[in-house]
C-alpha cells in the first residue's frame, strides 16, 4: 500500500511539474525572477505538499518558525538532508526565497531541468573543482542584494536517519567571508519519506527552526561544526520522538 501511495504521489507530481515548466518559461521574459518565484514556484511547493498529505498521508509539524526572521535580512540556510522532501518543505515554508545551490547538471534532466534552468540559481559544475566553488563565491553575494536567502545541504548528500557524515564546510565559509548569519534547520523526513524509495510512511514530518547563529568575526571550521551539533543533535531527538510515538 506504501508503494502504491507513493507511485500515486509521483504521477500528480509529474503532472505538475510539466505545467510548473511552462508556466516558468513563459513567464520567464515577462516577469522578474523575484516575482516569478513568489507567484509561481512557491505555491507550486505548497501544493506538492498538499498532494503528499492527500496521497501518503505525511503531515508536517513545524517547531520554532519564531527563529525565522521576518524583517528580509540576508541568511545563509543551513538544512538537514535526508530526502527528496527537504527542498519542497524550504521552498513553501521560507520566509525569503530560497537560492539553492545544486549541479548544473541537473538542468539537463528533460522538464524538471528545465525549470530549474528558468530560475537562474546557483548551478555549480562539480567537477571544476575550486573554480565552482569561487563562482559561488562571486555569485551568491549577489542573490544576497537581491533579498534571496543562500540554502545549501552541507552534508552534501541524502543521509539516511541514524547515519552521519562529515558536514561540508563551503555554506560556513561563505555565511563567514560575507558576515551573514546562519539559519540551522533540522527534521526527520528520512522516516516517512526513506532516501531512493517509491513507498512513503503515512504519519507527521516534524520541521525544527534553529536559532540564528552568528558568523562574522569566526572561523568556518568553528561555525561548521556548531551548525553539525545542533542540527544532528536536534535530528536525533525528533527522531527518537516519531519512534517512540509510532511504538506507544
Amino acid at each position: 500500500m506504501n508503494t502504491f501511495r507513493g507511485w500515486l504521489f509521483y504521477i500528480a507530481l509529474a503532472v505538475t511539474i510539466i505545467f510548473l515548466t511552462l508556466v516558468l518559461l513563459i513567464a520567464k521574459p515577462f516577469m522578474s525572477l523575484r516575482a516569478r518565484y513568489e507567484k509561481i514556484c512557491r505555491p507550486w511547493a505548497k501544493l506538492s505538499l498538499r498532494f503528499l498529505k492527500w496521497t501518503c498521508g505525511i503531515d508536517v509539524r513545524n517547531i520554532g518558525m519564531e527563529n525565522m526572521p521576518t524583517d528580509g535580512r540576508p541568511l545563509v540556510v543551513l538544512a538537514k538532508h535526508q530526502s527528496a522532501w527537504d527542498p519542497f518543505w524550504l521552498g513553501a515554508m521560507l520566509v525569503n526565497p530560497p537560492c539553492f545551490l545544486y549541479k548544473r547538471s541537473l538542468n539537463k534532466i528533460p522538464v524538471f531541468g528545465w525549470a530549474l534552468w528558468s530560475m537562474e540559481m546557483l548551478a555549480i559544475d562539480r567537477s571544476a573543482g575550486r573554480t565552482a566553488f569561487e563562482n559561488f563565491m562571486h555569485r551568491g553575494p549577489e542573490f544576497l542584494r537581491r533579498g534571496w536567502w543562500i540554502t545549501l545541504f552541507p552534508e552534501g548528500t541524502r543521509v539516511p536517519p541514524g547515519e552521519r557524515v562529515r558536514y561540508k564546510t563551503g555554506g560556513a565559509r561563505f555565511a563567514c567571508s560575507t558576515g551573514t548569519p546562519i539559519l540551522p534547520i533540522a527534521h526527520n523526513a528520512g522516516l516517512f519519506w526513506p532516501k531512493n524509495s517509491i513507498a512513503k510512511k503515512a504519519g507527521t514530518i516534524t520541521v525544527e527552526v534553529g536559532p540564528i547563529i552568528e558568523t562574522a568575526g569566526r572561523e568556518p571550521h568553528e561555525v561548521t561544526l556548531e551548525v553539525e551539533a545542533w542540527i544532528e543533535r536536534t535530528t536525533a531527538r525528533l527522531i527518537d520522538e516519531a519512534v517512540g510515538r509510532s511504538a506507544s
